[in-house]
């Protein structure tokens, strides 16, 4: 029988608030299972963050289980903090440290020794470009140079298991890259990792299954391609028209598929796979179509999720 690192079985959490109660997660099971990134994509307010802490033994589901290696979380709490390292949204609880300190200390918890605990510091704080700041208090840090010490505090010390809420919230372009690709460095190391995010597009090119969450329940959890199966198996084409020339290019494409008009000169046509090939040879051939530039996009991680929720709505509509 295979053990997972994770196996959750009919979690809620149910709040009471005077005479009426708030769901915040509703029966969810689902497995994780080692060496894997698992993504759990949902808007603010879907209960990620409920669901990652009841898997952290922060709160106790309701109803339900939550095993880690095959043992009950909340019986085994010190195995969860040697094993498992999160990184939350809430504000920093190290902020009367420096910076340097905030690492090596988390590192020094974790059971490392001081030498190998103050070089993996440094080490995360050369690849953050922060290493001129290893020696400021935490507050004195913008909102996404704390964020990235936070981060920094789950790399080191190496766990064999990562969860992260949010992760990229406030950093710019570059440093979300960075994040991305230390995350995934660390998945290629052995690390299980748990990926809390509502930016779709983004997680799409880190994880391996996805899980989507929204209003508490459960909607899916598939590896990501099995996912995109499910939905529209239309392909879409985008293109951009000339100025002033959308609707005359809309026109021109409209034989082959549905065509949607989005801003001032961006089109996008909806064509069954077997027309495809047709209009892609309609728009190659025919130079005078003013089409500036288009592009062939299979469906999005984004699309996904957008097409889970909007089945569960209807759902939901019809029950």
């Amino acid at each position: 029988m295979q053990e997972y690192v994770y196996e959750l079985k009919g979690v809620s959490q149910i709040y009471k608030k005077g005479k009426t109660s708030v769901t915040a997660n509703d029966d969810i099971s689902l497995t994780i299972q080692e060496g894997e990134i698992l993504g759990v994509l949902g808007p603010n307010g879907a209960g990620k963050s409920t669901l990652i802490k009841q898997m952290v033994g922060q709160l106790k589901p309701t109803r339900g289980q939550v095993l880690f290696c095959g043992e009950d979380v909340f019986k085994h709490t010190r195995a969860i903090a040697s094993m498992v390292a999160y990184y939350a949204q809430e504000p920093h609880v190290l902020s009367a440290l420096k910076v340097h300190e905030a690492l090596a200390f988390t590192g020094r918890l974790r059971g490392m020794q001081a030498r190998e605990a103050d070089k993996q510091a440094i080490e995360l704080l050369e690849q953050f470009d922060m290493a001129e700041w290893r020696g400021k208090p935490l507050k004195q840090l913008s909102g996404g140079q704390k964020r990235l010490i936070g981060i920094g505090t789950a790399l080191i010390g190496r766990s064999p298991v990562l969860i992260f809420d949010e992760p990229t919230n406030e950093l710019d372009p570059k440093k979300r890259r960075l994040v991305w690709n230390l995350i995934k460095e660390r998945n290629r190391e052995g690390a299980t990792i748990i990926l809390v995010t509502h930016n779709v597009l983004e997680a799409e090119q880190v994880v391996d299954r996805a899980a989507v969450i929204n209003h508490g329940r459960l909607l899916a959890i598939d590896h990501v391609a099995t996912l995109k199966q499910k939905v529209d198996q239309r392909l879409k084409f985008e293109l951009t028209a000339g100025n002033g020339r959308r609707a005359e290019a809309a026109a021109a494409l409209a034989p082959f598929g549905i065509v949607q008009e989005h801003g001032e000169n961006r089109l996008l046509l909806l064509v069954e796979k077997q027309e495809a090939s047709h209009a892609l040879a309609y728009i190659i051939e025919h130079t005078e179509l003013p089409i500036i530039e288009y592009a062939v996009v299979p469906p999005s991680l984004e699309d996904v999720y957008f097409h889970i929720d909007d089945m569960a709505r209807k759902e939901a509509v019809i029950s």
